[in-house]
């Protein structure tokens, strides 16, 4: 059987598709996009599993999270998911988010209310380097936009704005781990699969990884010259080895699961959420 697997185009996702590009799998056509379409791409048939946002997963826009799991998580600082402030946060006047993303603003809408008892209105943007926050304004930036964005903060000695990592402020909160993205399957793909199709692709996804991550090393020597960045928008292997070493994780285990449910519930408590969102439903 030929898989169509759908993942976004950041670097963070190459230790999971490493395996994937240029059809270097027989099995797999691949489909790179924002993580905001994703789900799009499983609706309309177009995939049979996409590296989803985790907040799109608990909205119902897939079939369910591909068991035992793997995805994007983190145990504290995640490095490529951060607001920049201006001032103090519990008294934001808006923020400008990411276009790109799903889970990270629905975990921001989470952490302001939280912890700052905020709830200020939020503006879809594309965060720009250098274009950097008003007073009273936030700028929200994920992934490898994230990493441009602060290394032209730190370039200019900005010191008026402040830098929050939402993987260590989720931590803080509730003392569990955070999944921004996992793969999940289209609504019906068990049943055109069939049992034997699920545990096929779960073990060429479960391969994909070993692969990758064993090929951290490289993968992040390649993508240092070609001129990606890692966290804090520092330049070179050593930074990318470090955020696929450091500051993320590719397999989720019980307490990942638990940091989801935690989220849905979080989400729902504070309108994120529609009530009565599911618990996230495992295809096995």
């Amino acid at each position: 059987m030929i898989y169509r697997v759908a993942a976004v185009s950041f670097l963070n996702t190459l230790p999971l598709i490493e395996r994937f590009l240029d059809g270097r799998d027989p099995r797999v056509v691949l489909t790179r996009a924002l993580p905001a379409l994703l789900a799009d791409e499983l609706a309309a048939g177009r995939a049979d599993v996409a590296l989803l946002p985790v907040a799109e997963i608990l909205r119902g826009k897939s079939g369910g999270l591909l068991a035992p799991g793997w995805g994007i998580a983190c145990r504290g600082a995640v490095d490529s998911v951060k607001i920049f402030v201006h001032g103090d946060p519990a008294r934001l006047e808006r923020v400008r988010a990411d276009r790109a993303s799903r889970s990270s603003v629905a975990l921001l809408q989470v952490l302001l209310a939280e912890r700052w008892g905020a709830a200020p209105p939020f503006v879809e943007a594309e965060p720009v380097p250098g274009q950097f926050p008003e007073p009273g304004e936030g700028v929200l930036a994920i992934g490898d936009r994230c990493f441009a964005y602060e290394g032209a903060l730190r370039a200019a000695g900005q010191t008026d704005v402040q830098a929050v990592d939402l993987g260590a402020a989720w931590l803080d909160l509730t003392g569990l781990p955070f999944v921004f993205a996992a793969w999940a399957v289209a609504p019906d793909f068990a049943a055109r699969a069939g049992a034997a199709g699920v545990r096929e692709l779960a073990a060429l996804l479960d391969e994909a990884l070993a692969d990758g991550y064993a090929r951290r090393a490289q993968i992040a020597a390649r993508e240092g010259a070609a001129g990606r960045l890692g966290p804090g928008g520092e330049a070179g292997a050593a930074a990318i080895t470090y955020y696929f070493e450091r500051s993320l994780h590719f397999r989720l285990d019980e307490g990942d699961l638990a940091g989801i449910d935690r989220f849905r519930q979080l989400c729902v408590q504070h309108g994120v959420l529609p009530a009565g969102t599911a618990p996230l439903f495992l295809v096995r």
